[in-house]
């Protein structure tokens, strides 16, 4: 946060979707917490419009924290774009709803999107256990 109470990081708003989850495969359990995969799929829009495929390889500890390691693609009128990112979150409601923030990167050979190849992406995301709905923002990072 600056002093006005606004985020420092340069942010403007790529887009905006809502997943839902398709599977969850429990892996293990061990002290460090639950290991998980969860499949989610939805649609995005704004600057990129689409239909997007997720996983997300996921550790939730006891304290209620977790962290993932994300894999996207998002289908855009015949193009691609891969989505790669490192996720954290924390429970932060009894429903159980995780609040989740993600840093970003992309890969595509659409001369459309090319310009995600050199662009940095931020997501502030939160996911409902309960309903498997997962709601997010993507965002360029300046």
């Amino acid at each position: 946060m600056d002093d006005n109470g606004g985020d420092i990081m340069d942010k403007e708003l790529l887009f905006e979707g809502k997943e839902n989850t398709t599977a969850v495969n429990l892996k293990e359990f061990s002290p460090e917490g639950a290991k998980l995969d969860i499949m989610v799929a939805g649609k995005v829009s704004g600057k990129v419009t689409g239909l997007i495929m997720t996983t997300h390889n996921a550790l939730m500890k006891p304290d209620g924290t977790g962290n993932a390691d994300v894999r996207s693609i998002i289908f855009s009128n015949g193009e691609s774009i891969m989505i790669m990112g490192k996720a954290n979150g924390k429970m932060v409601d009894p429903t159980p709803i995780e609040k989740i923030e993600e840093n970003l990167t992309f890969m595509t050979s659409s001369k459309k999107f090319a310009y995600l190849n050199t662009t940095k992406g931020w997501a502030d995301a939160s996911y409902n256990l309960a309903t498997g709905e997962y709601s997010f923002k993507v965002y360029t990072v300046k």
